[in-house]
């Protein structure tokens, strides 16, 4: 029965290790589902799902790799130490071979099932995160961009597997959005540790004031390509309808909410302010009700 036990909690903290609270950042690639026309498709939305599973895979490889590498960082970190390997509930050799078998299933199934474009996008944002950890999150700016290129070619992917063209108002909404999210998680780092260069070093090269910029810069990026991709002659020609520009007062507010959020300091990232937040659950769930309304129904 202890033994039992014993391995039940060891498949526990594995799972853990993989982050599978973070999957939901993968939704990035089922974006292009929704506005492409074919979220009635079934072929494209097996193939959508098909890519998002892959991402998630490669992205939880990348988490077990992260957590690997900054584990001496980890342990003395006031959050972090909790979690599988500085904790001790999950060797770094353990965490080591299970983000080699998810990233080879990721890239694995990509190929079988999905196009060369998916499998090319899964294996830069493989590439991108494995920079990340080795050298980019330790240089200032650069660290923020790569987290938003990964958001990007999770977008570029999913527009891959349904066969369609992203639109370059898409990408960039895309990636000021995801910069807007890197940056909340800078800000909250700040408010939530006593002395935040400890525990990552490009934090003294930033400060509560030029974090706030960049979220106001990257907050207003966010809402001028995303109104300019609703009003978009290609996207009223595309989608036949004008109305994709009533979907922007939800956007609007939600992108305020999370700057409010962000600044009171009360999550632990941007996915629990996603997720715990009520409110902005709701915010984001009607624009996406607004977005197929108009999309499928109108």
């Amino acid at each position: 029965m202890d033994e039992r036990l014993t391995q039940m909690e060891s498949h526990a903290a594995l799972v853990e290790l993989m982050r599978p609270r973070q999957w939901v950042k993968n939704v990035f690639v089922l974006l292009p589902l929704l506005f492409s026309g074919l979220g009635e498709d079934p072929w494209a939305i097996g193939r959508a799902l098909i890519a998002t599973a892959c991402f998630c895979l490669m992205s939880s490889a990348v988490y077990c790799l992260n957590d690997a590498l900054d584990a001496g960082a980890d342990s003395r970190h006031p959050r972090k130490r909790r979690r599988p390997i500085p904790s001790g509930r999950v060797s770094v050799r353990s965490a080591f071979i299970l983000s080699a078998v998810l990233a080879v299933l990721g890239l694995g199934i990509a190929g079988v099932f999905l196009s060369r474009g998916v499998v090319l996008f899964v294996a830069l944002y493989a590439a991108n995160s494995l920079g990340y950890c080795l050298f980019l999150k330790y240089r200032v700016i650069v660290d923020v961009m790569s987290i938003a290129l990964g958001f990007v070619f999770r977008l570029i992917a999913g527009c891959e597997a349904i066969g369609v063209v992203a639109s370059s108002w898409m990408v960039l909404c895309g990636f000021s959005l995801a910069m807007l999210l890197g940056f909340g998680k800078r800000r909250l780092e700040f408010t939530q540790l006593a002395a935040p260069v400890e525990y990552r070093a490009t934090l003294e090269s930033y400060s509560r004031e030029k974090i706030d910029v960049l979220l106001s810069v990257s907050a207003a990026l966010c809402l001028i390509s995303y109104a300019m991709y609703t009003t978009a002659p290609t996207t009223i020609q595309i989608h036949r309808t004008d109305k994709l520009i009533y979907t922007i007062p939800p956007v609007v507010y939600g992108i305020f909410r999370y700057i409010f959020k962000i600044q009171e300091g009360r999550y632990d990232g941007p996915v629990e302010v996603l997720l715990k937040d009520p409110v902005f659950l709701l915010n984001g769930l009607s624009w996406m009700a607004i977005s197929a309304g108009v999309l499928y129904l109108i």
